[in-house]
């Protein structure tokens, strides 16, 4: 009768065993099962929807936390990276703005989307010395000068035609690969149909000079040019003739 009994109290305390250990393991997957801590990167997207072809601007853009695991190939973090540039396809609100979706394209048909309602793009030709040695670059702001020869009874000269102009391209390069001074054929200016009538007559009548100014100084300067004679100092008919008289020798200087 005692082995019976003993057996009976076995299984029990074994059960209560099995089912303290079985409790314990349950407790331990249900705390391997928590949500793990979901990482996150900081993402460029579009804080407004941007047109194919239009030039991005710091309004149009916001940093976001994303999904570290879903992050799309191509991103920024950094949005000042990203002005300036042309959208290749539109881009959403809030979708990230990717490699993808910016345009490298060299096709004139990006170009034309580019030139704005009431403006026109005129494109002029330039060398090392007019193209400011290569460090123009589209979306660099840009004033003209124009410098004439001499004709007939009129003194060359120089002056500011144009100022604070966007150039939209370089050769047909609608956007800078890399921060580098590239040698270049032509710059492509967006203007005004009167601007572009400015632009050229004074190509076909002098040589152009391109003025790199600051992309934040939007300020105009009122110029009234520059004649041979003022650079040096005066005209030929006001001058003047010193005669200095050392011992013997006489010395004559002009000013």
């Amino acid at each position: 009768m005692a082995r019976p009994f003993v057996l009976v109290v076995a299984g029990v305390l074994f059960a209560a065993l099995a089912g303290l250990m079985t409790f314990s393991w349950l407790d331990g997957q249900a705390g391997s099962l928590d949500a793990p801590v979901l990482q996150h990167r900081r993402v460029v997207v579009a804080a407004q929807t941007v047109g194919r072809g239009q030039l991005l601007e710091p309004g149009q853009l916001k940093v976001v936390d994303w999904p570290a695991h879903a992050v799309p190939e191509g991103t920024y973090h950094d949005p000042s990276k990203l002005v300036g540039k042309v959208a290749r396809v539109t881009i959403m609100a809030n979708e990230p703005v990717t490699d993808a979706r910016l345009s490298r394209n060299r096709s004139t048909s990006l170009l034309s989307m580019l030139v704005q309602p009431g403006r026109r793009a005129i494109s002029v030709r330039v060398n090392e010395v007019t193209g400011i040695s290569g460090f123009v670059a589209p979306n660099s702001r840009v004033d003209v000068l124009v410098t004439i020869g001499r004709r007939e009874e009129l003194e060359a000269r120089s002056k500011v035609i144009l100022q604070d102009v966007r150039v939209l391209a370089i050769d047909q390069e609608v956007e800078q690969v890399d921060n580098k001074p590239v040698t270049v054929k032509t710059i492509t200016l967006d203007v005004t149909p009167r601007q572009a009538e400015t632009l050229a007559l004074a190509v076909h009548e002098g040589s152009l000079y391109f003025v790199l100014r600051n992309d934040k100084d939007g300020d105009g300067v009122v110029t009234s040019g520059k004649t041979v004679s003022e650079v040096l100092g005066g005209s030929s008919g006001n001058r003047h003739t010193v005669e200095v008289i050392r011992g013997s020798s006489v010395e004559n200087y002009i000013f």
